[in-house]
C-alpha cells in the first residue's frame, strides 16, 4: 500500500480519506462512487482528482494505509507484561478492532471475490500485514530465548482464518457463537502453541549454613 506525497496531505486530504472509510464500510467498494466520497467529504470531484490520481482504487489504497497505521499503533500501545501474554493480549486487541470497525469488516469480507483485480490484491495485502506482523512478533520471541514456537507462520494462518470466517458467518447470518466466544478459544489454542520459557531462573537455594 503505497502512499501519497507529504506535499499531498491536506485537511482534504484526511477528509476523502475518512469519507472513503465511512462510505466503503458502509456499503461497499464496488458500490461507492467517486462522486458520493467527495459529497461526503464536502469537496469538487477536482479536488478529488488532484488528491487521488487514481481514482477510486488510490483513496481505498489510502485509506487501509490510515487504518492500519491507526491500529498498530492502538495495539502497540498495550503494558508490557510476559512476553506470550503481551502477544496474546495483542492478538485478542487486532481481532476486537478488525470486527469492529465497518470499514475493515467490509474489505476482510470483500476482498476473497472482488470483481476489481487491485481490490483483491489490496484486500490481500491488508491480511497479510496482519499475518506479518504476529509471524515477526512471534518470531522475535524465540530468536530472543522468551518463547518458543515451532511454526509461526501457521499459528498467523489459523488466527487469519478464524478471523475472516467468523466475519464471513456472521455477514450471512450464520455465526452461532458471539466473537468474543470465538475469540476465547482462539487464545487458548494460539496460547497451547506457543511455549514460554523462563528467561530468569530462580537462584538455586543455597545449602543451609551450619552452625558451629
Amino acid at each position: 500500500m503505497t502512499e501519497p506525497d507529504a506535499v499531498q496531505r491536506s485537511p482534504k486530504y484526511y477528509d476523502t480519506v475518512a469519507a472513503a472509510q465511512v462510505l466503503f464500510g458502509e456499503v461497499g467498494y464496488d458500490k461507492t462512487g467517486v462522486r458520493e466520497i467527495a459529497e461526503r467529504a464536502h469537496i469538487a470531484l477536482g479536488t478529488f482528482y488532484s488528491q487521488f490520481p487514481d481514482g477510486k482504487i488510490g483513496v481505498l489504497s489510502a485509506a487501509m494505509t490510515e487504518r492500519v497505521e491507526r491500529l498498530v499503533d492502538h495495539i502497540s500501545r498495550i503494558e508490557r507484561s510476559e512476553p506470550v501474554e503481551a502477544f496474546l493480549n495483542r492478538v485478542r486487541r487486532l481481532n476486537s478492532e478488525i470486527v469492529r470497525d465497518p470499514f475493515l469488516r467490509r474489505l476482510f469480507l470483500e476482498q476473497g471475490h472482488a470483481y476489481e483485480p487491485r481490490l483483491r490484491e489490496h484486500g490481500r495485502e491488508l491480511i497479510d500485514s496482519f499475518s506479518a506482523l504476529a509471524v515477526a512478533e512471534l518470531t522475535r520471541l524465540t530468536e530472543s530465548g522468551e518463547a518458543a514456537c515451532t511454526d509461526p507462520e501457521a499459528v498467523a494462518v489459523l488466527m487469519r482464518t478464524a478471523t475472516v470466517g467468523w466475519i464471513a458467518a456472521h455477514a450471512s447470518d450464520t455465526a452461532t457463537v458471539d466473537h468474543e466466544r470465538l475469540l476465547d478459544v482462539l487464545i487458548a489454542a494460539v496460547r497451547a502453541l506457543i511455549r514460554p520459557i523462563n528467561t530468569h531462573p530462580a537462584h538455586p537455594e543455597r545449602a543451609p549454613s551450619r552452625r558451629q
